[in-house]
């Protein structure tokens, strides 16, 4: 708690999410140690959104971005960055506009994830009439069973047939691990590294046939440690780590430090043993299992009774003093991608716990 203090808390308006400036820098400083710098670091942009964020990113050497949505990729694009990576499928209408990314930003290096020829075979078409070049990274599918074409001959035969169209360039492999999120760590770094040979035996296929992989991006926050070890990866691209939250944190303790929380207020004492703080469904994502959060400065024991749209009503471990109306506590989210993107700002804390100016979510919802 002592590390997440806010001067004059109460004059900040409640829910509001809160960013820790010393915290993001101690992060970007951490992956910096784990990879040895940032030439082979892919951040994923679509935990934090922010510009302000990502220019931080960028003053610490790193280079490259991934990304989620069109409006995320011309936001990096806006702020100079040259090599931008969008890793989801663009489909239907979604095509024209990271074709339209592009054609706007003719000097970035942009790229897409697929696995479907019909859907590539659309976005060919959208890049001819458009008059620009695609680069397009086969999306692997290596035990998520998510999204990804099946590794091996499926990827050859798909590499094959990019390499066919007009208006793509085949760039690389991206495989995401998501899978990978066991709280054993010697489990996670087995399922790690199986994850990972599939695709690295995939690229010595695809490459054995003639055809040149200039990448392969893997993995995310849980498994990135393991796979940047494996020589034939180029990058990795985590996300989560830049603002941890509780989620990965209880499976992977210490790795990175907490940074971006939701500053809530009591409202109400409905019971000698019940609050009610302002941070509901719409403060905090709620795409987790309960809790979804914690609480700093209640036990961890505290029962989560019920959650609406703007209220969350806690029960209080017996013999546990109840906190009045106004008091006020930091909620560390346990899904804090989705978290972020319920807000257009964040007010920002310095390294003296003072409130010193807000930073927009430049590139929430899609």
């Amino acid at each position: 708690m002592a590390d997440y203090q806010i001067v004059d808390a109460h004059l900040i308006p409640t829910p509001a999410l809160t960013v820790f400036h010393e915290k993001v820098e101690e992060n970007i400083r951490r992956m910096g140690e784990i990879l040895g710098g940032y030439g082979r670091l892919r951040p994923h942009i679509k935990t934090h959104k922010m510009s302000r964020v990502a220019k931080m990113e960028m003053a610490a050497g790193v280079d490259k971005f991934k990304c989620a949505t069109p409006k995320e990729a011309a936001m990096l694009a806006a702020l100079g960055v040259q090599d931008i990576l969008m890793s989801y499928h663009p489909v239907g209408a979604a095509i024209q506009r990271i074709v339209d990314v592009k054609r706007q930003n003719p000097i970035v290096d942009l790229s897409v994830i697929g696995d479907d020829p019909d859907a590539l075979t659309a976005l060919s078409a959208a890049c001819l009439r458009t008059d620009v070049e695609m680069g397009v990274f086969i999306d692997l599918n290596t035990g998520m069973d998510r999204t990804g074409v099946q590794t091996g001959e499926p990827a050859l035969a798909l590499a094959q047939t990019i390499e066919a169209l007009d208006g793509l360039r085949f760039d690389g492999l991206h495989s995401y691990d998501g899978h990978v999120s066991n709280p054993d760590p010697d489990f996670r770094e087995k399922t790690a590294f199986n994850s990972i040979q599939k695709a690295v035996d995939t690229r010595k296929l695809i490459e054995n046939s003639g055809i040149a992989v200039k990448r392969l991006v893997a993995s995310g926050s849980p498994a990135f440690e393991y796979t940047s070890r494996i020589p034939e990866v180029d990058e990795v691209s985590p996300g989560t780590w830049i603002f941890w939250d509780e989620g990965y944190g209880t499976k992977n303790p210490g790795q990175f430090v907490w940074a971006a929380l939701v500053l809530s207020s009591v409202i109400s004492t409905p019971g000698p043993d019940l609050i009610c703080l302002d941070a509901g469904n719409k403060a905090i994502a709620p795409d987790t299992p309960a809790p979804h959060f914690k609480v700093l400065g209640l036990p961890d024991n505290v029962e989560f009774v019920r959650r609406n749209e703007e209220h969350q009503v806690l029960r209080l471990p017996a013999g546990t003093p109840r906190p009045k109306v106004g008091d006020q506590f930091m909620l560390v989210p346990y899904h804090v991608c989705t978290t972020i993107n319920l807000w257009d700002e964040a007010c920002v804390i310095d390294e003296d716990g003072v409130f010193t100016e807000t930073w927009a979510v430049d590139a929430r919802g899609h």
